[in-house]
């Protein structure tokens, strides 16, 4: 991964990236390793649905977003951590997802997520970034 262990800065530029700076299978071409896949929630995406997936947040986030890291760990080429994804809708509407990423790095490129999430509302929101 260019951003070394850095998971969130990786999934900031996937989920919030500016395509006009860099087209999204270039940036997905960076990251990603050819065989990548993502589980959500039990949904397995390849490349392929992974991209029209990640295309669907950055139509929907146009008002951006951040990652706030609550806890991560390390070891080798995993990295594992409970994160909080804050995002601002085309409309202006906040939504906060809570998720538990299981990743693994190969030749310095993302090669599998597993991610567990959901939706928390405000005041969970402050709760989950205290603890």
């Amino acid at each position: 991964m260019n951003h070394g262990s850095d998971l969130p800065s990786v999934l900031t530029e996937l989920l919030y990236g500016n395509e006009t700076a860099e087209p999204l299978e270039q940036t997905l071409d960076r990251l990603l390793a050819p065989r990548f896949v993502l589980r959500v929630n039990g949904q397995i995406y390849d490349r392929s649905g992974f991209t029209a997936h990640v295309r669907e947040i950055r139509l929907t986030s146009i008002g951006g977003g951040k990652i706030q890291v609550l806890e991560q760990i390390s070891a080798d080429n995993r990295i594992a951590g409970r994160y909080l994804f804050r995002t601002i809708s085309a409309e202006g509407k906040s939504l906060s997802i809570e998720a538990h990423l299981f990743a693994k790095v190969n030749d310095g490129k993302l090669e599998r997520l597993i991610e567990v999430a959901r939706q928390v509302g405000n005041d969970e929101e402050n709760f989950l970034a205290d603890t």
